[in-house]
């Protein structure tokens, strides 16, 4: 027998498929994608967030204390009326509303050397809703990120005051001495 005149074919091998999505496609699918992932990553940091509504600390509202007094008048025509001397008849006249405000007092403590957020949660724990704070060294700097900030004075200082008091605190911060 006699030889092919022709070569024996090359072994087989599959051809890539071609690209079906385009450049356009390809940055709108990898927009979409970008954009999925920050949605994906914020909605992961809001659920386990400290300050979500489930872990924050309900403080109560301070107690308000009204004394009201109900005064008894006795009346010659009432007694008459009543067929008895010894009978009278009490009337309790509604309590007239007064022009001075309901205060109330609680107990502040000293905060001084305390990390600047720290005073401020437990001052309002406390019962005071009203706080400030200002740069102790006198430079004017703006206390952005309260936990980087440590108290070196409290105006007032502590005692039992009324709790619509402001309470200023001087803070450095927290690498910073206490002038």
């Amino acid at each position: 027998m006699a030889t092919p005149p022709y070569p024996p074919p090359p072994p087989y091998v599959p051809q890539p498929p071609a690209n079906q999505l385009g450049g356009k496609h390809k940055t709108v699918l990898g927009c979409g994608g970008l954009l999925f992932t920050f949605v994906l990553i914020g909605a992961i940091g809001s659920a386990c967030s400290p300050t979500g509504s489930e872990t924050t600390k309900k403080v109560p509202a301070p107690a308000v204390t009204v004394t009201v007094t109900a005064t008894a008048t006795v009346t010659p025509a009432a007694n008459a009326a009543a067929g008895s001397p010894k009978r009278a008849q009490e009337s309790a006249p509604a309590p007239a509303a007064s022009a001075e405000p309901v205060t109330t007092k609680a107990r502040l403590s000293n905060h001084v050397g305390q990390q600047l957020q720290a005073a401020q949660d437990a001052a309002q724990a406390e019962g005071f809703l009203v706080l400030t704070s200002h740069d102790a060294t006198g430079g004017n700097r703006m206390q952005v990120w309260d936990r980087n900030w440590k108290v070196c004075s409290q105006s007032p200082g502590p005692g039992t005051l009324d709790t619509a008091t402001t309470i200023d605190f001087g803070a450095v911060k927290l690498e910073e001495a206490c002038p």
